[in-house]
């Protein structure tokens, strides 16, 4: 039976526990996946899992009442748990305060090109035993390769398939499923006592597209680069982020840019539509379109039609993202950019597949421009003022010197405003590279204030 069949079925069963002219909303999904963790020479964990649920909302429309949203799941797909869902949701509704912009989705007027469907014809084509082999031959290829990695503390493969379908009294019926797959490797170096961690990992669509001899690599030398590290003088210095440490800057930058947040005040975004806030080298998109990518589906989590939304365009702020709710209370449309973290809530504004669109210049070119900090992780960085957008952060890297990485930096403190970061980004790399749903290529900063020695 397919998902949608099952969201339709839901959908009746819950409508016979609603009051005519209440609007209702019935959203199932479904899924499995498996995982091996190999550590040291032996598994430690394996995992396998299948499950899934349906959401019901409700929002009611008499007199006094209208607004009124209440939301409950189940675990189930019997219809007497959809029935008492519904009957919890109705429930809820009644005791909750009413709110003129709660309102279900429309269906969308122009649809997108994007399939339904997006499976890997390769997953779980591989046992568990080969994928740990597998996992094993990696293990001992790259502790080969250099006297000072000590052991594989994790080597991580998993993959899965999720389906969701969704159904509403305004007559949208969507469903969409995927796969998805993601490896990564944490290894321990050791040298003249000092004992160091590292690692790398990615997330994509197809399996295919997970490079193990490149991940291992990236895991392998990230992880030796931090041996030797130590401070560097307090002072500005022109910043390379690599693309592991942008994307995690690009993460706090997608939850202040979603509607919901700049409407409770919560971002520096707040009431700067059409300003200048970046280098004009800046092209933030957001685009649930995107071919293969992550987070690509031909709706979003309401059932509105996905898009390509320009952010930033040349360093000026031109949208927000937006669901329906957060929509209506800016008198504009949706963006597509409903999302939920499954079938046991309800969505809000979100983002899809984020990305900072890619330069022109190689990150070879980036390293030769000046002397300065590397980046290849920062800590802390959820802790960033979300209203100032200032942070201060911990920092690893390494020394730029002619062109080169020379020595391992710790110890440091990176300080500075995520707007002053946007401002100042004066080089922009070839090498777009996506960690799950978010991406961005090597960027550099002109200056920022570093506190070592």
């Amino acid at each position: 039976m397919s998902i949608l069949k099952t969201a339709k079925d839901a959908f009746a069963w819950a409508s016979s526990e609603i009051p005519k002219g209440t609007e209702l909303e019935v959203y199932a999904s479904s899924g499995r996946g498996r995982s091996v963790i190999w550590s040291e020479g032996k598994c430690e964990d394996l995992s396998q899992a299948e499950g899934g649920g349906v959401g019901v909302r409700v929002i009611l429309s008499s007199n006094g009442d209208s607004g009124k949203q209440g939301y409950a799941f189940t675990t189930g797909f019997s219809k007497e748990s959809i029935k008492k869902a519904a009957q919890g949701a109705l429930a809820s509704a009644k005791v909750l305060p009413p709110d003129e912009f709660r309102k279900l989705a429309h269906p969308s007027a122009n649809k997108n090109n994007v399939p339904a469907k997006s499976l890997d014809p390769e997953s779980f084509k591989e046992s568990v035993t080969q994928i740990m082999e597998r996992l094993k031959e990696y293990e001992d290829k790259f502790l080969k390769q250099s006297k000072h990695l000590k052991s594989m503390l994790r080597g991580s493969f998993g993959e899965g398939l999720s389906e969701s379908g969704i159904v509403n009294s305004n007559g949208i019926e969507e469903e969409f499923t995927g796969s998805h797959a993601h490896l990564g490797a944490t290894f321990l170096a050791e040298k003249d006592g000092e004992r160091q961690e590292g690692g790398f990992g990615l997330s994509r669509r197809f399996k295919r597209e997970l490079d193990w001899d490149d991940i291992f690599k990236q895991a392998a030398q990230r992880t030796l680069a931090l041996l030797g590290g130590k401070p560097i003088p307090t002072g500005k210095v022109p910043v390379i982020f690599d693309p592991t440490v942008a994307c995690e800057f690009l993460s706090l930058i997608s939850g202040m840019i979603c509607a919901d947040s700049v409407q409770k005040g919560k971002s520096p975004f707040k009431g700067r539509l059409g300003e200048t806030i970046a280098s004009d080298l800046i092209t933030i998109i957001d685009d649930g379109t995107l071919q293969d990518g992550l987070a690509t589906s031909p709706t979003d989590d309401e059932g509105v039609s996905t898009q390509r939304t320009p952010v930033i365009s040349k360093g000026k702020l031109e949208h927000f993202l937006y669901d329906t709710y957060t929509a209506l209370k800016d008198k504009t449309k949706s963006t597509g950019n409903a999302s939920r973290g499954g079938f046991k809530s309800s969505p809000s504004s979100g983002t899809s597949n984020f990305f900072l669109e890619k330069g022109s210049s190689s990150p070879e070119q980036i390293m030769n421009q000046a002397d300065g900090l590397y980046l290849y992780d920062v800590m802390g960085l959820h802790m960033a003022d979300t209203i100032s957008g200032d942070f201060s952060v911990g920092a690893i890297g390494a020394k730029i010197v002619g062109g080169e990485l020379k020595e391992g930096v710790r110890g440091i403190t990176l300080a500075g405003n995520l707007l002053h970061v946007l401002k100042n980004i004066d080089m922009l790399g070839t090498d777009l590279t996506f960690f799950g749903s978010m991406g961005s290529p090597t960027f550099r900063v002109r200056d920022l204030t570093v506190s070592g020695s």
